[in-house]
C-alpha cells in the first residue's frame, strides 16, 4: 500500500521542528521565521492538527507498560484520532504542505527524520484505508514496542529528538551544555506553544538567580566590582528587550560564567 508521509501530521510537525532547528543553528532568520509562523498558525494548542499530534505522541511517548496499559492507550489514541473531521484534518495538512513548498521549499520534505519509522507504523494504524489483516499486524507490533523496556524501535518523542540535535549542535561549536543552559533552549525552541510565555518566565527567572550570584561575587572580590557591576546592569537590561538570538546567547553564556563563580 502507498504511502503519503506528507498525510501524516506527526510528520509535517517534525519536519518543521528539525527545519526551525537548522535555521536557528545557521542564523536563517528568514527560514526560522518563516517555519515558526508555520508552526504558530497550524500546531497552536487545541488545534485540529495539535489534537492529532497528540494521538501519535501518546504511542511514541509509552514505554514499559504492561499490555492492559499499551491497549487502553492504543484504543485512545484511536479514538482520538477518529473523532476528528478527516476532511478539516486534510485541508489544515493541505495549508502546512503549500505554505512549506512555496516558502521554504519542496526538498524540505526531503528532511532526514529520526523516527520516521515509527511515525509511518502509527499513520498506517490510524488510517481507515489500510487492510484490517495489516492493521492487525500493526496493532500488534505498536503494542509490542509499548511494552518493550529496551524501546528497540528508537522510537523517541519528537521534542526530545529535536532538543537532542539541537544541543548536540550547540555542543559542538561552543561546550557541553548546563542543564540549566538546556532547559532555556528547550522553551526557547517550543516558545511558539505558548507565545514564548515559558521562556519568558525561565529567562526573568534564570536573571534573578544570576543576579544575586553577581551581587555576591561583586562584593567578594571587590578588585572586579566594575565588571560584575557592567555584567550586573546587562542582566538588569534583558528585563525590558525582547527575546532574540543575540540575548539568548549572552544569558547562555552568562549562566557559563555563573556556574565557575558559585
Amino acid at each position: 500500500m502507498k504511502y503519503n508521509k506528507k498525510r501524516n501530521t506527526a510528520f509535517l510537525y517534525e519536519t518543521l521542528i528539525l527545519e526551525v532547528t537548522k535555521a536557528a543553528l545557521n542564523k536563517d532568520e528568514r527560514r526560522k521565521n518563516i517555519a515558526m509562523d508555520i508552526l504558530k498558525e497550524n500546531f497552536a494548542k487545541n488545534s485540529i492538527l495539535d489534537e492529532e499530534l497528540d494521538a501519535y505522541r501518546s504511542i511514541l511517548e509509552t514505554k514499559g507498560v504492561t499490555k492492559e496499559w499499551a491497549n487502553m492507550i492504543l484504543r485512545e489514541a484511536q479514538r482520538t484520532y477518529l473523532s476528528l473531521h478527516p476532511g478539516h484534518v486534510f485541508q489544515h495538512q493541505t495549508h502546512v504542505i503549500n505554505r512549506v513548498n512555496k516558502e521554504l521549499g519542496k526538498d524540505t520534505f526531503g528532511t532526514f527524520t529520526p523516527n520516521y519509522k515509527s511515525l509511518a507504523t502509527i499513520g498506517q494504524l490510524f488510517s481507515i484505508k489500510t487492510p484490517v489483516k495489516a492493521r492487525v499486524i500493526l496493532e500488534s507490533n505498536i503494542i509490542e514496542e509499548m511494552t518493550n523496556q529496551e524501546d528497540t524501535m528508537n522510537v523517541e518523542p519528537v521534542d526530545n529528538l529535536v532538543l537532542k540535535v539541537f544541543v548536540e549542535k550547540f555542543n559542538e561549536k561552543y561546550s557541553t551544555l548546563l542543564e540549566e543552559q538546556k532547559d532555556i533552549l528547550f522553551k526557547y525552541i517550543f516558545s511558539f506553544v505558548d507565545e514564548g510565555m515559558g521562556l519568558k518566565v525561565a529567562i526573568n527567572e534564570e536573571i534573578s538567580r544570576m543576579k544575586k550570584i553577581v551581587i555576591k561575587n561583586k562584593t567578594s572580590v571587590p578588585e572586579l566590582s566594575d565588571k560584575f557591576e557592567s555584567l550586573g546592569l546587562m542582566l538588569e537590561s534583558f528585563s525590558s528587550k525582547n527575546i532574540d538570538d543575540s540575548m539568548l546567547f549572552k544569558v547562555l553564556k552568562t549562566q557559563e560564567l555563573c556556574k565557575e563563580l558559585i
